[in-house]
């Protein structure tokens, strides 16, 4: 067995550099390194992996300054090296983060997934990337791209993922009405999927809305069309909403048909209630 070479980077000047070298990849909370393709022996596209040949170096990514959370007017900046727990009791419990990473995974995993791994990983089970998705985050990464993208764009080019670090994720924090969804058989259970709403009222009429579907084929879908229906409309109910077909993956014990009526039942009363409220 190959042995894998350690780094440990006290500056991000170091990074890119390391980054470059074939099969190094970074390591921050470590909770989804055993999902990398390149372990083994695949290719790996997300947040610095290799070319087929598997993992080779781990860049620690400890001693880096990746712990900012910063409030610039109504601009929130979120370091990568920031665990869902420490994300999550930075802002108000009816907060669309404080309710999808609070009642995530298990107490233990809060602790240790950071908001950068899971990021360049987006796992299907994602509960970070609906409402970063819906809040439409930007990303700044260093290395091979360098810059400020917006997430959707991240997650959808291979080309912004592969051989970079995520060194910041950031959005305005504005009042928003949320609803969020995970659907799971046990509490701490990998998500089948994820709905995420947010509702933007004024008097009497909803003034912006923001849909995010996850877990669906492609990992995730805006619903744009739902959205511009649901803008302008009166509150006090979701009324004859025409929803979009949604696709998805069978699972275990779950067919493509059954997620897809199970997501659409969760669109309905999520849109229901805040209508409602």
């Amino acid at each position: 067995m190959r042995e894998i070479e350690w780094f440990f980077p006290e500056s991000l000047d170091e990074v890119p550099p390391l980054l470059a070298k074939r099969g190094v990849i970074p390591h921050g909370g470590g909770t989804g390194i055993l999902r990398v393709k390149a372990l083994r022996g695949r290719s790996h596209g997300s947040g610095g992996g290799p070319e087929a040949g598997g993992v080779r170096g781990l860049i620690d990514l400890g001693r880096l300054p990746l712990r900012q959370f910063e409030r610039l007017g109504d601009r929130v900046e979120i370091g990568p090296s920031l665990t869902f727990a420490e994300v999550a009791e930075r802002f108000e419990r009816d907060h669309i983060l404080a309710r999808a990473l609070g009642g995530c995974a298990s107490t233990p995993l809060r602790n240790r997934i950071t908001i950068g791994g899971s990021v360049a990983l987006f796992p299907a089970w994602s509960d970070l990337m609906g409402p970063l998705i819906a809040l439409e985050a930007d990303v700044s990464l260093i290395a091979a791209e360098r810059g400020t993208f917006p997430l959707s764009r991240y997650v959808s080019e291979p080309g912004l993922r592969r051989g970079t670090l995520v060194t910041g994720v950031s959005f305005r924090d504005q009042a928003w009405s949320s609803f969020y969804y995970r659907d799971v058989r046990t509490r701490f259970d990998y998500s089948a999927f994820t709905v995420t709403i947010l509702l933007k009222k004024g008097v009497g009429k909803v003034l912006d809305a923001r849909i995010v579907v996850i877990g669906c084929k492609g990992k995730f879908r805006r619903l744009h069309e739902l959205e511009e229906q649901v803008k302008g409309a009166p509150a006090g109910g979701a009324g004859a909403l025409s929803y979009p077909p949604l696709s998805f993956t069978g699972k275990k014990f779950m067919s493509p048909e059954y997620l897809a009526h199970c997501a659409r039942v969760e669109l309905e009363r999520g849109l229901e209630a805040l209508l409602r409220e």
